[in-house]
């Protein structure tokens, strides 16, 4: 290929580093060291598509998602946490699938969506109205002592579930449904699911909510699954690869630490 036309060819270089929060990082000096070595490292022409976040490190990547202004406004969005900030490329992920899943038959569900964030994303970046389908948000919007799951801070809100109903209640397609999954399927649970996103970090109500998802989910239709690759989640991994299994389909992990579900 001639050398020229490659260059002109190319995108302008797109760089990100999220706010380094500590996911497993001991020593930020050190971490931060390394970062600066590896761009050292990089010849100059990749230097500036380094990605850093979510204990993901890559360059020479397109960063497709960082050239829409929808993730690059979510990004510098004062509402967001670091730690919201720092999986733009998981909530990049979860939104091409929920934007793929609009055309498929039934509904959409959120197991875990703690205060709302990604939920308020998926609906400014998917207009659910348009396309007749309901909303449901699952959580128990509460820490327990024993929990399977880690304590978050907005868990220490006794108000964490009304804030929640209060931030959806412009939205008539949205049903936000308190309690323990999958028990409180019992008080609301689509018939068809078209797109479904767990995100509880228990493997035992995931496995069991996925055994009631699947008969359910429409032909194509998606599920993602926040934790699967990850390596402290092991145990959720375990759990659910057996259950897709039955359903006669499997589970692809993916780079970001999510997991993909695709319908036969």
């Amino acid at each position: 290929m001639n050398k020229d036309f490659n260059e002109r060819d190319k995108l302008p270089p797109g760089k990100f580093i999220a706010p380094i929060i500590g996911f497993n990082i001991d020593d930020l000096a050190k971490f931060n060291l390394a970062i600066k070595l590896l761009k050292e490292s990089l010849n100059p022409a990749v230097r500036e598509t380094i990605f850093v976040g979510d204990n993901l490190v890559t360059w020479n990547r397109n960063l497709s998602f960082i050239r829409d202004p929808f993730y690059s406004n979510l990004f510098y969005d004062e509402n967001l946490c670091a730690t919201e900030k720092s999986i733009i490329w998981r909530t990049y992920i979860l939104l091409y699938f929920a934007e793929k899943a609009l055309t498929i038959d039934g509904h959409y569900l959120e197991l875990g969506c703690y205060r709302g964030t990604t939920a308020e994303s998926l609906l400014k970046r998917c207009d659910l109205n348009k396309h007749k389908k309901m909303y449901y948000l699952y959580d128990i919007f509460e820490w327990e002592d024993g929990s399977e799951h880690h304590e978050l801070p907005e868990h220490k809100n006794s108000k964490m579930y009304d804030n929640v109903v209060k931030r959806f209640s412009t939205y008539e397609n949205v049903n936000v449904v308190p309690g323990h999954v999958p028990d409180s399927f019992e008080k609301a649970f689509p018939e068809e699911i078209a797109f479904a996103h767990m995100d509880m970090n228990q493997a035992s109500a995931e496995a069991k909510a996925l055994d009631l998802i699947l008969p359910r989910l429409s032909k194509h239709g998606y599920v993602i699954f926040d934790d699967y690759g990850w390596w402290g989640y092991s145990s959720q991994k375990k759990a659910l690869d057996p259950i897709a299994e039955k359903y006669g389909t499997s589970i692809l992990e993916l780079p970001t630490g999510q997991g993909l579900l695709v319908k036969n």
